[in-house]
């Protein structure tokens, strides 16, 4: 070890001094002790080096669980959030077939003691009936899916997971006299979770439909255009609500960053909509066009 060369040379060292003359020894048993001296002042600073890396691990430690910690706070704020409003719109959705489903059944009943029901009646209103339940069930499904958590990743069409999405707002999006129009190019396949995407989704179209009601926008259009790009999937959504402030529009995909007034906005929405789409290793950015906001999502392949 180079210590023990370090010993062996000090001793040779001493031995030799003791042959030279007075002031040499002096010198040589000087230059030694300066060295055990260097030697020891040396060794503590690597006990403190050594005990401050100690302290910096431990603190990165905690930074990081603290970290973490807070994410996971975030994505069971935005889940809550989010089930918030899914449950809204399912109770909205199942209004208008309960109310159908009420109506033909007094229909039927007075239509009876007016004598005018017949086979075909009854086919007709079987038929009807059959229509609005089969709506309910598919808008459940679609909400039991959505919040039933994916153990695994797998691959998914992004046409299906907006599809789906539609389902979920389609009400939603005709009480808010949204038009949306879709425009799917290519198979685009995408592996990772599809509930996430959906979210992702679902946080884009209710913040362009609350811009729309906060700013009164007349006519109300949303597109989602999906294409392939130098091997990369793309994904752009676009609105008319007027755009995003320019003083937040820079810091928008982070934490507790809301445009929505009155602090009616939580402003995780579009941070978890960030992680979601890092997640699956992708980017997404925003700039303001003539009459709205342009999302641009890239799923790097």
């Amino acid at each position: 070890m180079i210590e023990d060369e370090n010993q062996k040379l000090i001793d040779e060292i001493k031995i030799l001094s003791k042959l030279s003359n007075h002031r040499l020894r002096e010198q040589t048993h000087r230059l030694i002790d300066l060295y055990d001296e260097q030697k020891k002042k040396n060794t503590k600073l690597q006990k403190n080096h050594s005990t401050f890396l100690k302290q910096v691990d431990k603190r990165t430690v905690v930074i990081h669980e603290t970290s973490t910690q807070k994410d996971k706070m975030l994505r069971q704020q935005s889940k809550m959030a989010a089930m918030g409003e899914m449950m809204d719109a399912v109770a909205h959705q199942w209004k208008q077939p309960l109310n159908s489903l009420s109506m033909m059944n007094d229909m039927l009943k007075d239509d009876f003691k007016e004598g005018l029901v017949d086979e075909v009646y009854i086919d007709e209103m079987t038929e009807t009936t059959h229509t609005q339940i089969e709506h309910m069930v598919t808008t459940l499904n679609e909400f039991r899916t959505f919040f039933r958590p994916s153990k695994d990743s797998e691959e998914f069409l992004l046409e299906d997971c907006i599809n789906s999405v539609e389902v979920l707002m389609r009400d939603e999006l005709m009480k808010n006299t949204v038009n949306l129009k879709t425009d799917i190019k290519d198979d685009i396949k995408v592996y990772g979770f599809i509930n996430e995407f959906k979210h992702l989704f679902l946080n884009l179209l209710s913040n362009s439909i609350d811009a729309f009601n906060e700013k009164n926008i007349s006519t109300r259009d949303i597109a989602i255009k999906t294409y392939m790009h130098e091997d990369n999937s793309i994904i752009e959504f676009e609105d008319n609500a007027q755009g995003i402030p320019n003083h937040v529009i820079s810091s928008i995909f982070n934490p507790h960053i809301t445009t929505k007034q009155d602090s009616n906005g939580t402003g995780i929405g579009l941070y978890m909509s960030s992680q979601i789409v890092k997640k699956h290793n992708g980017t997404i950015s925003v700039k303001n066009t003539d009459s709205g906001a342009l999302f641009k999502i890239i799923i790097k392949h």
